[in-house]
């Protein structure tokens, strides 16, 4: 828990640096351009890495392996199931995208009101 309010933090910081080193005037409006993009992309990843962490992508790996076995050289025991490439959670990917998103809706509504 306590890595995952860092990294809001750290996150919350990264978009008010874009927002000045951009020049653009520090406004709500920046704020929330750049906290879309920023939310949008940690859910992206956090996304990608829970649906290659689920198996989906080892069934396609094995068919390739059983069509190109003549021309592969390596043995099936050294190479390894995507899934099992990540070794990570991405749970906290997500959480922080989900934040950072409604931070960036709350602001919005500020906006609007």
């Amino acid at each position: 828990m306590k890595k995952t309010l860092i990294g809001i933090a750290v996150v919350q910081i990264l978009i008010f640096l874009t927002i000045l080193f951009r020049a653009e005037s520090l406004s709500l409006l920046s704020y929330i351009n750049n906290s879309f993009i920023y939310g949008g992309i940690i859910i992206f990843f956090g996304l990608w890495i829970f649906v290659v962490r689920t198996g989906v992508f080892d069934i396609f790996t094995i068919s390739m392996r059983k069509v190109f076995k003549g021309k592969s050289t390596m043995e099936d025991d050294e190479m390894r199931p995507p899934s099992e490439l990540f070794n990570f959670s991405s749970s906290p990917l997500l959480i922080i995208g989900s934040v950072t998103i409604l931070l960036m809706g709350l602001a919005l509504l500020v906006y609007e009101l």
